[in-house]
């Protein structure tokens, strides 16, 4: 009996062994269900993964990646990785720094500023009021930071093309040249 009985113990543990993955996959799951950290077509990134729900399962689930490819987690690492919901955002977040060249006068960069809170202000996918201030004189260039953040909801990419847009026609208009990484080299006669 003792025989039999140590090796039902010893399959037992080869048993739960075994089974250890299937077990955290399913308290993953669970997790997943309790704790919903996202849903159905939400965007994630989880594990250098960045895409799109497709399915959640019992033991796995499934995101489609921003390249198009299907990526299948098991729901363990649900419960020992950090998941960033990036549809939950309430705003997405726009940072331009726009660097003008150096014998721009304080009268031009005041115009640039008023030039940006303007177009913030005629475009209706932009939410809160944008942070524009004339932030550094940098090696190149006077820089003028603007921040700027876009309705949830809203097309980014046409957002951002058009604020760019008008940026680009508005400073030609007004004749704020762009600065470039540039040298000025001095020569001596000897």
């Amino acid at each position: 009996m003792a025989p039999l009985l140590a090796a039902l113990g010893i399959g037992g543990l080869v048993f739960a062994l075994a089974a250890q993955d299937s077990v955290a996959n399913l308290f993953g799951g669970f997790t997943i269900f309790m704790d919903k950290p996202f849903k159905l077509r939400d965007r994630i990134k989880i594990s250098g993964y960045d895409g799109t729900i497709k399915e959640v399962g019992i033991r796995s689930t499934r995101l489609v990646t921003l390249e198009g490819r299907t990526v299948t987690l098991p729901n363990k690492v649900f419960t020992g990785s950090p998941v960033e919901n990036v549809s939950s955002e309430p705003t997405r977040k726009v940072v331009l720094n726009l660097g003008l060249t150096y014998d721009t006068d304080d009268k031009k960069i005041e115009q640039a500023m008023a030039i940006l809170q303007k177009i913030v202000d005629n475009n209706e996918g932009i939410e809160e009021p944008p942070k524009i201030a004339f932030n550094q004189f940098g090696d190149f260039a006077l820089n003028i930071l603007f921040i700027y953040y876009i309705k949830k909801g809203a097309d980014i990419l046409g957002t951002q093309t058009a604020i760019n847009l008008e940026i680009l026609k508005q400073f030609n208009k007004s004749k704020l040249e762009f600065a470039f990484p540039s040298q000025t080299i001095f020569t001596k006669q000897i």
